[in-house]
């Protein structure tokens, strides 16, 4: 084993089948106050769900590495990086208020800290994913204008798929527009007691392009949920 990897592994960032390429996906998910009740259980099972779809492909288990970051009043690492044959479903509880735009800054200096492991391990990737679910809006403006600023310069750079999703109708769906490229991109909107299928299909979806062909160019998606609208 090399110095690098072993080095790595005591960190705890272990990438599995290196001669393959991966697929990184990070996971934004509120935790605030709002999210209590219904929803709080929705998106546990949701998380849980997540991992049981990857867990039916058997390639995706070996090549998709996974994070979840919740964010509140905090914005916490639940799951760091992850091989998704390791990963483990959090149970999150909610409080407090919405740290959306810390979040997405730690998602995407999550993505760029993996980027740059694979890179040390000569690891070929995939474009990283980051999903982000909210039932709100933001509470931290004072970081909007960074938050929006590297996340729309990694989106013109094609360093990452973004994928924002509201939760119900007390979600802001013109402000989370206004955070895909341009202010121009998709929106997927859900129910607040059903949105849970959202996880499986971006599972589902992984599995698709992890198992696909870099070569071929753009990757046909899974068509979303019934239950899922894109707006």
């Amino acid at each position: 084993m090399s110095e690098v990897l072993s080095g790595f592994e005591e960190m705890g960032n272990v990438v599995d089948n290196v001669g393959e390429r991966h697929i990184a996906c990070v996971l934004l998910v509120d935790t605030s106050g709002s999210m209590a009740g219904a929803s709080i259980n929705e998106l546990n099972q949701g998380l849980l769900e997540f991992g049981n779809a990857l867990d039916q492909d058997e390639h995706a288990r070996g090549v998709a590495d996974v994070c979840v970051i919740s964010f509140n009043s905090n914005v916490e690492t639940v799951v760091p990086f992850c091989p998704a044959a390791n990963y483990s479903a959090p149970t999150l509880s909610a409080g407090g208020l919405t740290s959306m735009n810390e979040a997405v800054i730690a998602g995407l200096d999550a993505i760029e800290e993996r980027k740059q492991l694979y890179r040390q391990l000569g690891c070929s990737y995939y474009r990283p994913w980051m999903f982000l679910l909210t039932d709100g809006e933001p509470t931290d403006q004072n970081m909007e204008g960074e938050a929006k600023n590297r996340l729309q310069q990694a989106l013109n750079d094609k360093k990452v798929n973004f994928f924002p999703m509201g939760i119900g109708s007390g979600a802001n769906y013109a402000h989370l527009k206004s955070y895909t490229k341009g202010g121009n991109g998709a929106v997927l909107k859900a129910s607040a007691s059903q949105f849970k299928e959202a996880f499986v299909w971006l599972s589902s979806s992984m599995s698709v392009i992890s198992n696909s062909d870099p070569s071929l160019g753009n990757v046909t998606l899974e068509p979303t949920p019934m239950t899922i609208e894109l707006i």
